[in-house]
């Protein structure tokens, strides 16, 4: 998918993260659990990991580049990062030398990593 698609998906994870139902109406006898709605199925928001493939090292690079990018410009974006580990990988490198390699890009910036150092 496009960089723009990707950025998107983004963005929709950010809203999620910030998204809290608002009471409508006449208010019911057991009010829900205030906060993030996701905080009722998920005692943590979990990370954001994309995998890239279908074109050249060198687009998919970019791809990288433009989502780190975005991820630094978009101010929702930025919140959810400074709070949830996000990163990028080419599929190629996922299986060899494996997701446990350092094959992950922090979307935030800096050095490819393992995905649990994100």
């Amino acid at each position: 998918m496009s960089s723009e698609r990707l950025a998107s998906k983004l963005i929709g994870y950010a809203r999620l993260w910030t998204y809290e139902p608002q009471v409508i109406g006449r208010p019911r006898t057991r009010q829900p659990t205030p906060g993030p709605i996701w905080l009722r199925w998920y005692p943590v928001f979990p990370r954001i990991l994309v995998v890239l493939t279908g074109a050249t090292r060198t687009v998919l690079g970019n791809r990288i580049s433009d989502l780190q990018a975005m991820t630094t410009e978009h101010p929702l974006v930025a919140t959810l990062a400074r709070q949830v580990p996000m990163g990028a990988a080419i599929l190629d490198d996922l299986e060899n030398p494996g997701p446990t390699s350092n094959v992950w890009t922090p979307l935030t910036g800096g050095n490819p990593r393992p995905w649990t150092a994100l």
